[in-house]
C-alpha cells in the first residue's frame, strides 16, 4: 500500500473526526453532568398528588459537555405485568420504563433546555423537540411545568439530585 495514500487518508479521517467534534457546540454550565431522580409528581387542580412512577422512583438523567443527553426512568416498583402497547402516542412501552435520548441546547436565560430526540421508547417523542423548564435548589434539579388537560390545570414537577458532575 502506498505510505502517501495512507498518509492522506489518516489525514482526511483526522479532518472528519476534528469537523464533526465541531458541529456540537460544547455545552457549560450547571446542567452538564450526571442527575439522580428523586420525585416524580403530576398534580392535576383539586386532586391528591399522582406518582407514575412510584414514590421512589428510579432514574438518571446525564448532559454531557458535548451536547447529548439521556434520560431514563423507571418504576418503583417496576409492573412488570403492565401492558407493553399503549395506544397513546406519548405512553412508554412497557408503561412502567421511559428514556430518551439526543441532543440538547440549554438556554440559562430562560430556564430552559430542548432536548431533539432521536431515539425513545414513547413513539409520540420520536423526532420531536422536547423542551423543559427547570431551576437550581442547590444541587437539586427542578423541572416544573404546567399544562391543560381534560379541563384541568396539571402542575408536573420531576426533583433530581446532582451525582456527579462533567
Amino acid at each position: 500500500m502506498d505510505t502517501g495514500y495512507s498518509l492522506g487518508a489518516a489525514l482526511l479521517l483526522w479532518i472528519g473526526l476534528q469537523a464533526n467534534c465541531l458541529a456540537t457546540p460544547p455545552v457549560s454550565g450547571p446542567l452538564v453532568g450526571t442527575w439522580r431522580l428523586i420525585s416524580y409528581t403530576d398534580t392535576v387542580e383539586g386532586e391528591a398528588p399522582r406518582h407514575a412512577f412510584g414514590v421512589e422512583p428510579i432514574g438518571v438523567f446525564i448532559f454531557t459537555a458535548d451536547g447529548h443527553v439521556a434520560i431514563s426512568i423507571m418504576r418503583n416498583p417496576p409492573d412488570l405485568a403492565a401492558p407493553t402497547a399503549d395506544p397513546d402516542p406519548d405512553a412508554c412501552i412497557p408503561g412502567w420504563f421511559c428514556a430518551y435520548f439526543g441532543t440538547y441546547e440549554v438556554d440559562y436565560k430562560t430556564s430552559t433546555w430542548v432536548t431533539h430526540v432521536r431515539g425513545a421508547n414513547a413513539p409520540g417523542y420520536l423526532g420531536t423537540d422536547q423542551r423543559r423548564h427547570f431551576f437550581f435548589q442547590g444541587d437539586r434539579l427542578v423541572i416544573s411545568e404546567s399544562y391543560e388537560a381534560n379541563g384541568k390545570t396539571v402542575h408536573a414537577e420531576r426533583i433530581l439530585v446532582r451525582e456527579t458532575r462533567r
